[in-house]
Formats: structure tokens, C-alpha cells, sequence
């Protein structure tokens, strides 16, 4: 049950522990994902983000990842990532996933509450955990004018947390979607005031740049879920690109995700291993 999700979380945050969520695409990054959990014999969570959960649908999406339980020798959790629709988020709670993100940080504070509540209130019922945001994740085409635009506010954080009442909030402290020319600077002192103040789970997106030692002193600060996704479909693609490019004319997909599926799966242990200390 999803409840368990926000159970397991409330776990981690206290045990200084964290769970790593992976942005998937399709059934080929979902096995290398599996391969990968169970490698490390560790619980997962596949991300869809909203293009992939709009063009394969949420119910397909709660298909695929029920298909694949079968293979994992841990539980898999299913989680809509960076949904700036409520409606959407509707849908993924209606399909059967076990959490869902709103975004309602390019929003007004008041906009945003009132987004991550509707969606707190419809999922309640079904036992789902809502993941909310504050403060602003660069990258992806998200605007930033000045260090106090994209720093959560910790007053903010608060009043997000007791008007809304999502289970986990991402907040902004630094950290940019995917790859970036220099080093994210995480701003460890805002982090620790935040979760000072708050008693939520926290959660660090744009895992992918974050060096090792900095992702594991953001655990002690509450970070119980970490997403990583473009080193992931970077891989992936780049991968089935070279593996397609030595003969264009016999590619054969079952051969060539024979190839790349271990290269996926190679990147996501090592991910794992950074967030584990393994």
C-alpha cells in the first residue's frame, strides 16, 4: 500500500536513510533499474515524468512496473514526477500509483497551497503520498533572477507544510536539473534550517550532478528521496545511438537493449551505491 511509502519515508528521514527514485521511460530502463535494485538488494522508485506518463498513459505506466514487481526482489515504488497539473495527478491516484508530485513552485505561495492541497485531499482516500515543492529547482527552463528566487523560503516551507499538508516536500537549495558546467552548490545551512522546521521527509532533485559526499550530508538533513534522471536516459540514449550506428540497416531492437541494459543498469548501481554508502 502507498501508505506504507510515506511510512517507509518518515523511516528514512529519522535513520538518516534515503530512498533513490530513477526517471523511467519505457521497459528497457525499468529491467535495468530492477537488475540494478536487485544487485544491491534495495527498494527503488521509478519516475515517470509527465511526457512519458502522458504518451504511455498512467495505467500503462502501473502495468509495466506491476509486471516487473514479479522480477524485483524488493518493492518498487511508482511515483509521477513534476506534474504541474492537478488534473494529472488525479488520474496517476485514480491508475494506482503510489505517489505523486504537484509542482506548483513556478506558482505564487497561495496558488501553490492551494494546488498541493486539492491534491492532498483527493489522495487521501486512497492511501497515495503527495510529494510537494517549494523554492525552485533550476534547469528545464525554469526562470531564476536572484538566490532568494530559487532558495526555499523556510517560512514558505512551513506554511506549505500546515496549510497543505503533503506528506514529502522538495525544496529548492541549490541543486539544477540535469548536467550543469559547474558543481550544484547545495546551500547546507538553509537545508538545515528547513528541516529544523519542518518534521516532512525532504526530497533533493537533480541527483545527477550532486557529488557524492554533498548527497550524503544532505541525508543527515532530512533528505529521504533523491531523484536521479538524466544520467540515466543519457546513457540510455547514447548507448542505443552507438550500438544502432555499427550497422543501421540490421538494428534489431531486442539485440541492441541487449547491449544497452547493462550500461543502464551500470550507471544506476553506482547511484544507488552514492546514496546507500555502499
Amino acid at each position: 500500500m502507498s501508505t506504507n511509502l510515506t511510512s517507509l519515508l518518515n523511516t528514512y528521514r529519522k535513520e538518516k536513510r534515503c530512498l533513490a527514485g530513477f526517471n523511467i521511460n519505457d521497459i528497457y530502463d525499468v529491467r535495468a533499474m530492477v537488475l540494478a535494485a536487485n544487485e544491491l538488494n534495495l527498494p527503488v522508485m521509478a519516475m515517470t515524468y509527465p511526457p512519458v506518463a502522458e504518451l504511455n498513459s498512467t495505467y500503462l505506466c502501473r502495468k509495466i512496473i506491476d509486471g516487473f514487481e514479479k522480477e524485483a526482489n524488493n518493492k518498487i515504488y511508482l511515483h509521477l514526477d513534476h506534474s504541474t497539473s492537478v488534473d494529472l495527478c488525479k488520474q496517476a491516484i485514480d491508475d494506482g500509483y503510489d505517489s505523486v508530485m504537484i509542482d506548483g513552485s513556478q506558482h505564487d505561495l497561495k496558488t501553490n497551497i492551494q494546488m498541493t492541497r486539492e491534491v492532498v485531499e483527493y489522495a487521501r482516500s486512497a492511501g497515495v503520498t503527495v510529494e510537494a515543492e517549494i523554492g525552485k529547482i533550476m534547469g528545464r527552463d525554469v526562470v531564476v533572477k536572484s538566490e532568494d528566487d530559487y532558495l526555499a523560503s523556510v517560512a514558505d516551507v512551513v506554511a506549505l507544510c500546515e496549510e497543505a499538508g503533503p506528506d514529502i516536500v522538495a525544496v529548492g537549495i541549490g541543486t539544477a536539473h540535469g548536467f550543469t558546467p559547474t558543481t550544484p552548490k547545495i546551500h547546507f545551512e538553509r537545508l538545515k534550517q528547513i528541516y529544523d522546521a519542518v518534521p516532512n521527509p525532504l526530497v533533493l532533485h537533480g541527483g545527477t550532478g550532486i557529488p557524492d559526499e554533498d548527497i550524503q550530508k544532505a541525508i543527515t538533513m532530512g533528505i529521504a528521496k533523491i531523484n536521479i534522471g538524466t544520467i540515466v536516459h543519457t546513457t540510455y540514449m547514447r548507448e542505443t545511438h552507438a550500438h544502432i550506428g555499427k550497422d543501421v540497416a540490421s538494428a534489431y531492437p531486442p539485440f541492441i537493449m541487449k547491449e544497452v541494459i547493462p550500461q543502464v543498469q551500470k550507471v544506476i548501481v553506482d547511484r544507488l551505491k552514492a546514496v546507500n554508502s555502499l
